[in-house]
Parts: structure tokens; C-alpha cells; sequence
């Protein structure tokens, strides 16, 4: 039968899950032999009979934890609710990460009108009983009855002074206040105070839906079915805050704020008024020999543990105890040079190291700085040597492939040429040549185009040499290229009631404008003239960009460079598209390359994002030579969301009531999207086995999607230039989970056959 109530002496690391990682913490430093107030935990199915009993322990359960109490009373010479020698206990969560009173705890349980009277008499300090028993009601009221600590305050003032009229008043209106509001008085019954502070401090909820790598691998739902309560640590209370050589400090085993090594953190006297930031120099210089058993706890406990602890230490008459223990909360700079730090000592491996990077943490380094600090760039080379996946980037500029480079992307997935041309300098050449009234003006417009694209390709050759650059042709509704007509309208009745002599042939210009643009109209413009179709009404316009690719790859060849041009053809939906298209491509390599085409090993891929183009992925695999799956339209088509309308009611609803997993735009909907894809990319690879595929789109660089392209054999991921580090780390966290769940899946199979 699983234990409901553990003995800190009998607990160990191993138990972690059963006892809380703060109780099992404490539980390896006693068997170690270091100072740890006496205590016992109720574990994790303890509190989960407890929550789910209405609120009521079974006999069971309240004899186990007499018993416990028993047991402290026999170590301490204390009793519980006695009113001579009375033994206080502090009731606080044993999770790290406990969501609720975390920072909170129940001090001084056990206190009541009689056994503060006994405190007192124990102290010979009545002002400093009553103010542990004001606090223990404040704290109680707050924790257990959701109380608003602003109400005692409001009672308590601004009192420095412990006054034993004040505390008696502030006792009074405090239990007024928790019977008035709470329904219910402050029990003088100790055990009823320590049955309702282990409620408070271990509240039962749902298990949430997982959204990490290895919980994705799991396939876990969205919710578990299952409820988890935290454990709960008791402990007797160790009298720090009076008498000669007594006090509290928290330290940390590095530094919390840069991660440099050696201890940090503070120390408050009980002879001091108010905390110094002096304090454990203090300490140092007055008790050497604690504060060198603070340095010895701090360094075995990284060793034993792997990470950065935070220690919360009581000092009781010149003897330390170690109350608390848990993993130090960091900023992302000190997780970050910790980390690197830990593998360097030998106390965790590269992988451990690794799998601790959250991206928040990298974010956050990258907005603090547009350069990769020396720990991020080592741990990025450490996930370069495990990842599988390539990582590239998406580009809009050729400044965005700098930046790419320099956060280690290994190519260009995706760069996106309308970004290109429209331009503030560039859109009305455009506009110019599609609303030109003949093939003769169009072509004239693109002469003043294609020196500019060509400059931008050579930018991007250069920046990426050696490594593949892909080059989307336009991918535009044709909409989105011409003059809002309505905006034009207005213009032309402005000019009809001009009188001047100049508005007549500007009249006549506008009136042209307005007839082509009618001519050009689309009553679903987001279902017809774009992408590869655009070449149907525009063929112009590919000629143009391929011609400056290929005038930019000579230019490059020359220079020295080993230039990889990879042309990306748009939302292909049918092989036959394709066809045309790559005899559009082989045509004008012939013409512009020259002898420079044995140097110039170009590739011509299909982007695939209509549904169709996946269900059809094996026939146009024919003639492709790389899938590029793009995840925002296909998103939108598949899913029926608009990435434009993300900020709408009705998806923020969907999100809250868990019908989509997340804005479908910000990571990848592995359901119903993910399928699809991984779908066709079995299609595709069962025509040609060596397929070169991968995706490109603004959810790219979630973990969980990055996963998921790991689990289905792509061969890259093309995301933003500043998520590539994140990218990085994201793709070696997927090895090595998969490593994990494949070893554990060898071991369900041996202890099966056994």
C-alpha cells in the first residue's frame, strides 16, 4: 500500500514524485548528515485522498499523521497543543513549482489563547509570542480563506514597535475578521489548524494539457483525466528570530542574477532591525565556521542535484539548519552560463544541458542582444553536434541572411520575393508593368525590375556561400499588385469637378487605370490569380526573377563563390503545373548560364499547401527535386482559420475551451495540418525515396512543431532569422527525447518478454 505520510528519515532522492522535490531534497541532506529541522511529508497520494474526501482525512489518514506528529514530539521534547512546552510546526508545499503558495507557508501552526502563553513563557518574550501567533492568523486567513492581506494590514498600521496591547488588539480584530469573512472561527483545535493548513497549501486541480517535447512524443491529451495534488512538508519550527547568534538566510549556490559561481544571497540577524545587503558578509566574518557549512551544502547539493539550489537557512542559538531546499529560479543569463558552468565541472552532460534550455530563456538573451553571448554559442555548437534536421531561415532582405548567418543558419528555406518588390522604391515599377496595356510597356517596366532583383539575389549568394539559397517566385493575390480602385473612384470624381486644364489628361490616364484594373477584377482573388497561376496572365514576370537568379549565379561563379540556387515554385496543386514551370526554368538557364551551368547545380522544388497538392504528392514529386510545405496557407485551408484574424474573438475562444491546442499560427497543428503533411511527404518519398522536403512558415520554430518535423523524417526547418538559435536547441532537444522514449520503449519490450 502506497504510504500516505513519510518521515523526512525515511524519504530519499528516489522519491522524489512521491514526496515532493523539496521534501526529498531535505530527505538525502539528513541521510548525509546535514542539520535538517525534524519533519515528515505527506505525500502526493496523501493529499490526494485528503483533497478528495471533502475536505476530511480518513481515520487512516488522521492516525498516520498523529503519529508523525508523535514522532517529532518524541525528538523535541515538544508537544503539540500543550500549553507548557507547545510544538510549533511549519506547514509549507514540497513542489519547486507548486502553482499555489509557493512563496507561502503556515508558520508557527499550533498556536492558540493557551499555548501562546507557553511560547511566552518558553521565550520569556511575550511581545514576540503574541506577534508569531498575529502572524500565524493573518497568514491562516489569507491561505485558507482567501482573505486579502491589504484587510490585516489596515488592522496592523504601520506598528514597528511590538507592543503587547497592539498585538492583543490586533489579535482580536484578526480572529473577528477571519470568523466574519471565513464563516468559520480560527480553531483553537491544533489538529483541525494542521489539517486545514495542509489543504491550503496542496490544492487539487486537473492535470493541464502537456506541451512539451517529451509530452508530445508521449501523445498524451489534452487533459490527463487524472488529479494531482502537491505534497506537503511539515516541519518543527526552528526558533531563528531571537537570542544571541540566531537568524535567517536564503542563499543561492551561484549567482541568480549573472550565474557566476559562488555563493550569493542574504543573511538578516535577529539582532538586526531590517535585512542588509551586508548580511552574509556578516555572517561570514562572525560565524566562519556556518558560513563555511553554507558554502559545503551549496556545492553538495549542485553535485548531488545538477542545478543551481536555493537554500533557506535558519540559524538557532549558533547552530544552522537547512529549512528549505530547491532548483534557484534564474534569469535567463545566469541559466545560461550555469548551465554551461555544470557541464564544465562534470556535473551534468551536454545533453542535460541542452534539455534545460526553455525558450523563453533564449528569447530573452536575443532581445537583450543582437550578437550570441559565448555560453549561448557553445550550447548552440553542442545541439549542432546532436541535431538532424537542418536549420535554415526565411528571408525578406538580403540584411536578413546576414543576421541568419550569424545565428549558424545553414542556408535560405525561403525567400520570399514579393517582400522584395514591394517595396516603397520598387511597388510602382510593379504596378507600372501590370497595368501596362501591352506586352511591349510590361516588358519595358521588368527591365527596370530585373537589375534590381539581381542585386538582391547576389546579396543573398554571397552571404549564404556554399550553403543553399531558395528563391520563391512571386506569390501574390494579383489583388494585392494593382491601385484600390475605390480610392481611385474618389480621385476621378475629384478631377471631373476640376476646371483646370491639366485634370483632362490625368482624367484620361485615371480612367485607363480603372478599366484595366476591371479587366484584372477576381471575385475569389485569394483562390485564382496567385502563386504559379500568376504566370498565367503575367508570364513575364517569371521570366524576369528567373533570368535575374541565374544573371546573379554567374555573377557569383565569377567572384569565387559556390553559389546554390534552389527556385521554389508557389503553391503548386498539380503536377502539370510543375511541368511548365520547370521547362520555364531549364529554358532560360540554357540562355543566361552559359558554360557557367556545370558550376551552377540549381534545383527546382514545388511549395505544396493546397490540400489537393498533398493528396497529389507523389505525381508532382515526379518532377520536382524538393517539397517545401508551406504551414501558413496551408493552416488556412485546411484548418479554416485566416492568420490575419488571429486577434478575433472567436479563435481566443477557441484556445480557452481547448478546442485548438494554440493559435494555430504560432505552432503547428500536428492534428490536422501535421497529418496532412506527413502524408504527403510518405507520398512523395515513395516516388522518389531521397526526397529533399522540409517546411517554412511563422509557427516553424515551436518546439513541439520542430518535434514533430524530427518524427516524421524532414530534412530541414526554414523559420525567422532570430529563431534559428531557438531552432537549434529545439531540433537537438527532439534527438534526444526521441533517444529517450526509444530506450524506454527497449525496456518495456525486455521486462515484457521476462
Amino acid at each position: 500500500m502506497t504510504k500516505r505520510v513519510i518521515l523526512l528519515e525515511e524519504g530519499t532522492t528516489e522519491m522524489k514524485g512521491l514526496m515532493g522535490s523539496k521534501g526529498a531534497g531535505l530527505a538525502a541532506l539528513l541521510q548525509a548528515g546535514w542539520s535538517v529541522p525534524a519533519g515528515f511529508i505527506v505525500t502526493t497520494e496523501g493529499c490526494r485522498a485528503f483533497c478528495t474526501r471533502l475536505g476530511h482525512l480518513s481515520t487512516e489518514g488522521v492516525h498516520e499523521i498523529s503519529s508523525a506528529v508523535q514522532d517529532l514530539e518524541k525528538k523535541t521534547g515538544k508537544f503539540f497543543g500543550d500549553s507548557l512546552v507547545p510544538l510549533l510546526l511549519a506547514v509549507r508545499s514540497s513542489e519547486t513549482h507548486s502553482h499555489h503558495a509557493e512563496s507561502h507557508a503556515l508558520l508557527h501552526v499550533g498556536l492558540n489563547d493557551v499555548t501562546v502563553e507557553g511560547l511566552a513563557r518558553q521565550t520569556n518574550d511575550r511581545p514576540y509570542a503574541l506577534n508569531c501567533y498575529r502572524i500565524l492568523l493573518q497568514d491562516y486567513g489569507h491561505l485558507v480563506h482567501n482573505i486579502p492581506y491589504a484587510l490585516f494590514e489596515e488592522i496592523w498600521g504601520n506598528i514597528s514597535i511590538l507592543d503587547e496591547a497592539k498585538l492583543e488588539f490586533a489579535i482580536a480584530a484578526y480572529k473577528h475578521l477571519i470568523e466574519d469573512m471565513g464563516h468559520h472561527p480560527f480553531p483553537q483545535d491544533v489538529q483541525i489548524q494542521l489539517e486545514e493548513a495542509i489543504r491550503s497549501v496542496s490544492p487539487i486541480q486537473r492535470i493541464p494539457r502537456p506541451i512539451t517535447q517529451q509530452e508530445l512524443f508521449l501523445k498524451t491529451t489534452e487533459f490527463s483525466g487524472e488529479v494531482q495534488a502537491a505534497a506537503v512538508l511539515v516541519q518543527v519550527m526552528v526558533n531563528s528570530e531571537r537570542g544571541d547568534r540566531s537568524g535567517i538566510g536564503t542563499v543561492y549556490s551561484r549567482h541568480p542574477v549573472t550565474g557566476e559561481r559562488g555563493m550569493a544571497g542574504e543573511y538578516i540577524s535577529s539582532a538586526a532591525s531590517q535585512s542588509r545587503e551586508d548580511g552574509l558578509n556578516q555572517l561570514r566574518d562572525e560565524e566562519p565556521e556556518l558560513y563555511g557549512l553554507l558554502q559545503d551544502a551549496c556545492c553538495y547539493l549542485e553535485s548531488r542535484m545538477g542545478e543551481v539550489q536555493e537554500i533557506h537557512f535558519a540559524v538557532d542559538s549558533g547552530e544552522l539548519y537547512l529549512v528549505e531546499i530547491r532548483q534557484a529560479k534564474l534569469t535567463s543569463k545566469a541559466a545560461l552560463r550555469s548551465t554551461v558552468d555544470l557541464v564544465d565541472e562534470g556535473k551534468i552532460t551536454k545533453e542535460d544541458a541542452i534539455m534545460r534550455i526553455q525558450p523563453w530563456q533564449g528569447k530573452e538573451m536575443m532581445q537583450a542582444s543582437s550578437t550570441l553571448s559565448p555560453e549561448l554559442q557553445l550550447l548552440l555548437e553542442w545541439a549542432d553536434e546532436i541535431k538532424e534536421l537542418t536549420i535554415l531561415s526565411n528571408v525578406d532582405h538580403p540584411q536578413d541572411a546576414i543576421t541568419a548567418r550569424a545565428f549558424g543558419a545553414e542556408g535560405i528555406g525561403l525567400c520570399r520575393t514579393e517582400h522584395l518588390l514591394m517595396s516603397a522604391s520598387r511597388f510602382p515599377f510593379v504596378q507600372k508593368m501590370i497595368l501596362a496595356d501591352s506586352e511591349v510597356e510590361r516588358k519595358r517596366g521588368l527591365e527596370r525590375l530585373l537589375p534590381m532583383q539581381q542585386a538582391d539575389f547576389e546579396q543573398l549568394f554571397e552571404a549564404m556561400d556554399g550553403y543553399p539559397v531558395t528563391i520563391r517566385l512571386l506569390d501574390l493575390p494579383l489583388h494585392e499588385l494593382v491601385p484600390d480602385i475605390e480610392v481611385l473612384n474618389d480621385k476621378r470624381e475629384q478631377l471631373r469637378n476640376s476646371t483646370l486644364e491639366e485634370s483632362i489628361n490625368e482624367l484620361q490616364e485615371l480612367d485607363r487605370v480603372i478599366q484595366r484594373i476591371q479587366e484584372l477584377h477576381e471575385h475569389l482573388p485569394t483562390l485564382r490569380h496567385q502563386d504559379c497561376r500568376l504566370g498565367d496572365v503575367f508570364p513575364e514576370i517569371y521570366d524576369m526573377q528567373i533570368e535575374a537568379i541565374f544573371r546573379a549565379a554567374v555573377k557569383g561563379i565569377r567572384q569565387g563563390l559556390l553559389v546554390r540556387p534552389e527556385i521554389l515554385i508557389p503553391l503548386v496543386s498539380h503536377a502539370d503545373e510543375l511541368v511548365a514551370m520547370r521547362e520555364l526554368v531549364d529554358h532560360v538557364a540554357d540562355q543566361v548560364l552559359g558554360e557557367e551551368k556545370r558550376h551552377c547545380l540549381y534545383r527546382v522544388g514545388a511549395m505544396i499547401e493546397a490540400p489537393g497538392a498533398a493528396l497529389t504528392a507523389a505525381h508532382i514529386a515526379r518532377y520536382a527535386d524538393f517539397l517545401s510545405f508551406g504551414t501558413d496557407d496551408r493552416t488556412e485551408m485546411t484548418s479554416g482559420y485566416s492568420r490575419y484574424n488571429t486577434k478575433k474573438p472567436l479563435i481566443h475562444t477557441d484556445v480557452e475551451q481547448r478546442l485548438v491546442s494554440s493559435t494555430p499560427f504560432q505552432a503547428l497543428d500536428i492534428d490536422g495540418v501535421g497529418q496532412l503533411l506527413e502524408m504527403a511527404l510518405v507520398q512523395g518519398r515513395n516516388r522518389k525515396p531521397h526526397l529533399k522536403a522540409g517546411i517554412c512558415g511563422e509557427n516553424t520554430a515551436d518546439p513541439a512543431s520542430i518535434a514533430f518535423c524530427h518524427r516524421i523524417g524532414l530534412d530541414y526547418v526554414s523559420c525567422l532569422p532570430e529563431q534559428v538559435p531557438l531552432a537549434r536547441i529545439a531540433a537537438a532537444q527532439a534527438v534526444i527525447l526521441a533517444r529517450k522514449q526509444n530506450e524506454n520503449n527497449q525496456d518495456g519490450d525486455i521486462s515484457t518478454i521476462a
